[in-house]
């Protein structure tokens, strides 16, 4: 069987879609006899992998001029790409041109075409049209938003959904065959360390001994909510000035307002984007708590890997993220960067070596890249 994954949620520097299609392809060549073509966004259309784990990439401008991601606008490249390789499963990673595309030709030749749910993206544009047509505009734009996904799922074999929050959403707006699969993390990689390690790691980064370390990692955009964040250590120094600092890990199009922040607030550390997944657990296992200000994120892979390595963590309530937090009683329920400033301060008093040692277990029991392509196999096979 050839798979094939098709996405413009694609950066090569890293992201939770870039982590999920990297851990499939992986799986596939070590785990099963199937052939992989990854199908993404680049500067020009081209292969650049060969063999039975292919990559292509299809010429497209970037999204803006700071932005990492790209559109894949040579849809005639696209489907030249698919009438050659002629895989018998296709699956959009987002819900755009490409994926209605790629869903018209699995229809005519009689390949398998799914969804995977990696972004709500309504949220996106409902952030645009509040923005410039006020709060009247809110209905219609969920209405189109919900028409548009049901109409692209309705032919279609499957749409993978990560969280069951998002799984209750979406039912709501009557999309069909909704797939739960949780996604999962590298094992042997995101894992808790010694005390004698840990405070090792510390020294190694540069992070102070004593005081309390609060984490941040992933893209600064107004999609991750970074603007929120920045708020929420202004009033978490007017709450506790003393006994804490902020590292954030990433890059992104509002890299320059964290940077302006931190000038004026050296409590805070800018760390760029790191190459390997090894570096990025040192950080994990070397800090006492990762923050995640994300108000709509459809699953929060950076909670697994930080309470793999041991990490507790603290976000918002009522979401899709607090399905992978092992504790999240003292999560806020409101969703202001006050909200999420109080509530950090009062979960920094309440870390202790036996809350490290729950979290980690909870994810290795529960959460792994095997779990999920095992059984995202299994749906695929079964569909032949």
């Amino acid at each position: 069987m050839k798979i094939c994954d098709l996405t413009q949620i694609y950066s090569p520097v890293g992201g939770g879609v870039r982590s999920y299609l990297m851990a499939k392809r992986d799986f596939i060549r070590r785990k099963t006899s199937h052939e992989h073509l990854l199908i993404v966004p680049g500067e020009k259309t081209e292969q650049v992998e060969g063999g039975r784990t292919q990559i292509w990439t299809v010429r497209g401008p970037t999204v803006n001029a700071t932005s990492r991601y790209r559109w894949m606008m040579d849809l005639p490249a696209l489907l030249k790409i698919l009438y050659a390789e002629r895989p018998d499963v296709v699956e959009a990673g987002d819900p755009y041109h490409a994926a209605m595309v790629a869903r018209n030709w699995a229809n005519r030749r009689g390949a398998r075409f799914y969804m995977f749910y990696h972004s709500h993206f309504p949220d996106a544009l409902l952030r645009t049209v509040l923005k410039f047509a006020g709060s009247w505009a809110r209905g219609v734009t969920e209405q189109w938003a919900a028409d548009y996904l049901r109409n692209l799922a309705q032919s279609g074999q499957g749409v993978f959904v990560a969280s069951r929050h998002l799984i209750g959403v979406l039912r709501g707006w009557g999309v069909p065959r909704l797939q739960f699969l949780p996604l999962g993390m590298e094992t042997e990689v995101f894992q808790p360390v010694s005390d004698d390690r840990r405070l090792a790691l510390r020294k190694k980064l540069g992070l102070p001994e004593k005081t309390q370390v609060i984490l941040y990692v992933g893209r600064f955009s107004p999609d991750k909510d970074t603007s929120l964040l920045l708020r929420a250590w202004e009033k978490m120094e007017e709450i506790q000035p003393e006994g804490w600092t902020g590292v954030m890990v990433g890059d992104g199009q509002m890299k320059g307002d964290v940077e302006k922040f931190i000038r004026k607030h050296p409590r805070i550390r800018h760390v760029p984007y790191l190459q390997t997944q090894r570096e990025l657990a040192e950080w994990y296992q070397a800090a006492d708590l990762l923050i995640h200000p994300g108000r709509w994120e459809t699953f929060g892979l950076v909670l697994l890997e930080a309470q793999a390595c041991g990490l507790p963590v603290i976000g918002f309530r009522g979401g899709a993220m607090e399905e992978q937090a092992a504790d999240h009683q003292d999560w806020p329920r409101g969703r202001s960067s006050v909200d999420l400033a109080e509530a950090t301060i009062l979960r920094l008093g309440s870390l202790t070596r036996a809350l490290r040692d729950k979290v980690a277990r909870h994810v290795q029991d529960h959460f792994s890249w095997e779990k999920t392509f095992t059984r995202q196999m299994e749906v695929y096979e079964s569909s032949e």
